[in-house]
């Protein structure tokens, strides 16, 4: 008994969660909404009988530079935007210019709300732009020392560069070469010392230098 209880238990708490979720998902939704209160019905359809043509014919004559998808999107985010959201009156400024007769020819966001996105037209046939004018500069004297000077400032030869590297590394070869050099004439002085205290002192003087030795 306690088995069957608690299974039925647990039906009843998925079908909870169930309905639950699906009353979230349609409180968001418009479309799925309105097709959970009201069904089709067989004999209804979806799409009224007519051709593309003329929808295309009556949606362009409502609102031009438009085409048949942005216009049932544009609708739909209308519908959306009406039912959830309240709107609220603002007068706006009359605009000038040639703005007022393109005003219809862009997307709105709200359905009572100014011309947003505008579509730019393309021209067909662009026009040709004219040739720039290039004022005349001074002439160049490419014999002068003014002009061969500013081209040595900016011009790099490859030899140049392969022999000052050359240079370079040479110094670097003598410098490690010295370094060396130094280093093995400090180790033989010490060697050296080290003979001398051996010698004069014995083993017993140098216990850290008589581990080592053993140890070597």
């Amino acid at each position: 008994m306690g088995v069957s209880r608690s299974s039925s238990d647990e039906e009843d708490g998925d079908a909870e969660w169930r309905a639950g979720i699906e009353s979230v998902a349609n409180g968001f939704n418009p479309i799925s909404a309105n097709y959970s209160r009201n069904p089709p019905k067989s004999s209804d359809k979806l799409l009224p009988e007519f051709s593309l043509d003329e929808e295309n014919k009556r949606d362009t004559g409502k609102s031009p530079g438009l085409k048949l998808y942005q216009v049932k999107a544009q609708n739909l985010l209308h519908d959306f935007l009406d039912k959830n959201l309240v709107m609220v009156r603002d007068p706006i400024p009359p605009r000038e210019g040639n703005n007022v007769a393109n005003e219809e020819d862009g997307v709105r966001l709200f359905s009572r709300a100014p011309c947003g996105i505008t579509f730019e037209t393309v021209d067909a046939t662009p026009v040709k732009r004219k040739r720039p004018r290039i004022l005349p500069t001074e002439s160049i004297n490419e014999k002068s020392k003014k002009f061969v000077r500013k081209l040595r400032s900016v011009v790099v030869d490859g030899e140049d560069i392969i022999a000052a590297a050359e240079v370079a590394h040479q110094r670097s070869l003598d410098r490690f070469v010295e370094r060396e050099a130094a280093t093995k004439a400090a180790t033989k002085r010490e060697e050296e010392r080290v003979a001398a205290l051996k010698s004069l002192r014995g083993e017993r003087w140098l216990p850290s230098l008589a581990k080592e030795m053993q140890r070597s």
